[in-house]
């Protein structure tokens, strides 16, 4: 990774590594228990660890450190944002505060399997009040199910991200651009506690939203970094485009 320029680099406010894109991107280096209280948004979106063991760099996957980091970071959340939007596995949903509601991420793949066979869906937590207007919002059908299909060119890339040893778990960036477009509106702060490989971070630009970013391991972070420094420099080729994609009629 190329070395941030010092305008770029800093520790102000938080006291933690700072990197600030010229692209409405903020990312910190640190623990996000002691970062969040520091900053607010306008909607969290994450992707939390799973407590089921994964091979994390420096972060223990139990199911016990999920407890205790869910139990910490939450009420935080819940405070600095109006609105949280949260992607646990599906048994992990009993270790979160009550939500307003349930939404499901589905696909009809079979790249992974759980403890009943196939694991073809995620839950959503959501935390706060829905989006405004009924039907069709930022051009998606407002339901609380968003499904995919094929899904072979993700894989290859989810594959990639972690055989390249970027991140242990990452999302693909097609779900998360959906997520995006039905869970929060152009101009808004995003913010997610745990960036892992940055995938929110580069669909948030491509989506025309800001983005405050968490990460606490320095390896994933700089991959991160280096990651959406590369995405972002593309993507301003094709922000007319993806602006026109936001407004097409998508369920």
């Amino acid at each position: 990774m190329s070395a941030p320029t010092t305008d770029e680099r800093s520790e102000e406010g938080v006291g933690v590594p700072r990197l600030v894109l010229p692209c409405g991107l903020t990312l910190y280096n640190g623990d996000c228990r002691e970062v969040l209280p520091q900053i607010s948004g306008d909607v969290v979106v994450t992707d939390p660890p799973y407590g089921l063991e994964y091979a994390y760099r420096s972060y223990e996957d139990t199911r016990e450190n999920l407890r205790e980091l869910v139990d910490a970071f939450m009420p935080i959340v819940l405070r600095i944002a109006d609105r949280a939007v949260v992607m646990p596995g599906p048994t992990q949903i009993g270790l979160y505060p009550q939500p307003e509601w349930v939404g499901c991420v589905t696909w009809d793949t079979t790249g992974t399997f759980g403890k009943y066979g196939y694991n073809q869906w995620t839950p959503i937590l959501c935390y706060g009040k829905d989006l405004d207007g009924f039907g069709n919002v930022n051009g998606i059908t407002k339901s609380d199910v968003l499904r995919f299909s094929g899904g072979s060119a993700e894989m290859i890339e989810r594959k990639k991200l972690k055989d390249d040893g970027i991140h242990t778990c990452p999302k693909p960036l097609h779900m998360m651009k959906r997520v995006l477009q039905r869970h929060t509106m152009e101009g808004e702060t995003v913010i997610d506690p745990f960036m892992g490989s940055g995938t929110t971070a580069i669909a948030c630009f491509l989506m025309g939203r800001k983005f405050i970013g968490i990460e606490q391991d320095s390896e994933y972070f700089n991959a991160a970094a280096e990651r959406i420094r590369a995405a972002t420099a593309q993507g301003d080729l094709f922000l007319g485009q993806n602006s026109a994609n936001q407004r097409t009629n998508v369920t």
